[in-house]
């Protein structure tokens, strides 16, 4: 019984991502405009970094590096981060603007796994475009893989995708329950730019404003992919943000699904779930 469970999950996890992959190439130059439209954040901080390659701030001496590269790695997984979380949530609405989330949620499939087979298209998609900004910047930009740990590399995107799927599946549930204006992206999307350390060391913040960023998981997120992407840390010299890392996903992941299903159910009891 459990495997035929597991192979119709399998079954409506490929649907789902053809369902998107269709939706998603029949408009081709929306397609091909946000390809190409994430090249030129990075030429921007490129020129930016030449503007700033005889001054070696001691806020970027930990990572050993030039500011572009230390942004590069900053804005690329910035973005995909902040789209793990906004996904559920744009899955969530774009369903709720057809009229058909109350049917979904209503189905035989788990709600649960709905919020994530609707996201899962756009998991790969971005992590196709992540790729892309990395193999471009490194043929074209002079960024340098030299120093890369993969391993560590690895270990700590994957704590840190566990993470952000957890704030994701609060987004979708704010969806769910404020329509419009969800306050969890809006949280998320607004202190990571700022005070994740994006685009500038948390170092420069003032003194009143760092314990904030203590508290965001992004933080602890890009400090360590630059470790391991610029200055080849390995796992071990990476396990104080990698502890970090895993509470939170322990404590906030099971919290998020639970805090989704009390969203779902509140929405059937309201009959709010067919409004936008």
């Amino acid at each position: 019984m459990k495997i035929v469970n597991k192979k119709n999950q399998l079954i409506k996890a490929k649907a789902f991502i053809k369902k998107d992959f269709v939706i998603e190439i029949s408009y081709k130059m929306a397609f091909i405009i946000g390809i190409v439209g994430t090249i030129f954040p990075v030429l921007t901080y490129f020129f930016v970094g030449k503007l700033m390659h005889n001054y070696n701030p001691v806020a970027l001496q930990k990572y050993g590096t030039d500011y572009f590269s230390f942004t590069l790695v900053g804005i690329a997984f910035t973005t995909y981060f902040t789209l793990a979380v906004q996904n559920f949530s744009i899955s969530m609405r774009r369903a709720q603007m057809a009229g058909c989330l109350e049917a979904i949620l209503s189905s035989q499939t788990n709600p649960k796994s709905v919020v994530f087979m609707s996201s899962l298209y756009s998991f790969i998609s971005n992590g196709i475009i992540l790729f892309f900004i990395f193999i471009t910047a490194g043929l074209f930009l002079n960024f340098s893989f030299a120093q890369i740990n993969i391993i560590s590399t690895f270990v700590v995107f994957i704590f840190s995708f566990a993470t952000f799927i957890s704030l994701g599946i609060f987004s979708a549930a704010g969806t769910i329950l404020f329509k419009q204006g969800d306050p969890f992206g809006f949280i998320f999307g607004a202190l990571s730019s700022l005070l994740g350390g994006a685009v500038f060391p948390i170092s420069v913040l003032p003194n009143w404003i760092k314990p904030i960023s203590s508290i965001i998981p992004i933080t602890y997120s890009l400090d360590a992919l630059r470790l391991s992407i610029l200055q080849g840390y390995s796992i071990n010299m990476l396990l104080s943000q990698l502890i970090i890392l895993a509470f939170a996903a322990c404590i906030l992941f099971p919290a998020s699904l639970y805090f989704f299903q009390w969203a779902v159910e509140k929405g059937k009891r309201e009959g709010t779930l067919m409004q936008y």
